[in-house]
């Protein structure tokens, strides 16, 4: 790799996002509409994949800033209604980031630390969009997420890390991923939902749900190169140095797996599937 400087600043836009697998929540969540999908790194906004709440800010390298921040969730519908809703107002889910900037030299090491959060309630739930306009609370539990993000970028060696921690209810499934300036994805890490929708949600236990470390080369225009290595891997493995793999073999493997895996099926459906795991 060449130790040419990066000329050009850049973007990466990172994606958080909490979403349901299955066609509906099951009866411990009173058959409320779900996402019907597998882990994806696909834009939200577009009508697919959908989410129950998707989170999206840009983070710029220049200035070490965080714009364009949404937070947002998908229509969906209730088990006793044909109608697809869509919050907005005071019913719209709420989201929050904050980013600090430690500028390098021309050529050196800039670091950036965001912390965010979003939160959201089912305000299908009868009664709780009043409360929430009258009184400004529901009696619907929220279902929140925290993160904490750190990124190394590196202009002579041309190389991002990136860390990211995101913690939860651990309910129901979560998602990162990042995206450069010329739309290439990178996940950062996937999360399997734990427990039941009125409990997990209810016990605000911030419980781990994505850690992931990685090393993305990048081109003179900030953009990925191709190719991730896997710090948290490499740290197992008691390796000495980084492995690289092909960043689409990479995400074809978090792609793979199953949205339900360990996840015991009883809590939802007439079914013993994850249980015993």
């Amino acid at each position: 790799m060449s130790n040419q400087v990066i000329v050009k600043n850049t973007e990466f836009k990172f994606n958080i996002r909490s979403f349901h697998p299955e066609k509906d929540f099951g009866w411990t969540g009173l058959k409320f509409e779900g996402d019907n999908r597998s882990f994806s790194n696909l834009p939200s906004g577009n009508g697919y994949p959908t989410s129950r709440i998707w989170h999206r800010f840009t983070l710029h390298t220049d200035s070490g800033t965080a714009s364009a921040h949404v937070t947002r969730s998908d229509p969906s519908k209730a088990p006793w209604s044909n109608e697809s809703r869509e919050y907005d107002g005071v019913l719209a889910p709420k989201g929050s980031v904050n980013a600090t900037f430690v500028k390098g030299a021309p050529n050196g090491v800039s670091h950036f630390t965001i912390k965010g959060k979003y939160g959201g309630v089912n305000h299908a739930m009868p009664g709780s969009p009043f409360l929430q306009k009258k009184i400004g609370v529901s009696y619907v539990p929220t279902l929140d997420v925290n993160y904490q993000i750190k990124i190394s970028l590196d202009r002579t060696k041309r190389h991002v890390d990136i860390v990211i921690y995101v913690s939860g209810d651990a309910f129901p499934n979560c998602e990162a991923f990042v995206v450069d300036s010329k739309g290439h994805s990178v996940f950062l890490g996937v999360h399997v939902r734990k427990g039941a929708a009125p409990v997990s949600l209810s016990l605000n236990l911030n419980y781990p749900m994505i850690a992931c470390a990685v090393r993305l080369p990048i081109d003179s225009d900030g953009n990925f190169e191709g190719k991730i290595g896997d710090e948290i891997a490499r740290r197992r493995d008691l390796g000495t140095k980084l492995t690289y793999h092909k960043i689409e073999e990479w995400n074809h493997k978090l792609l793979q797996i199953n949205p339900n895996h360990g996840h015991c099926m009883a809590l939802e459906k007439a079914s013993l599937d994850g249980c015993f795991q």
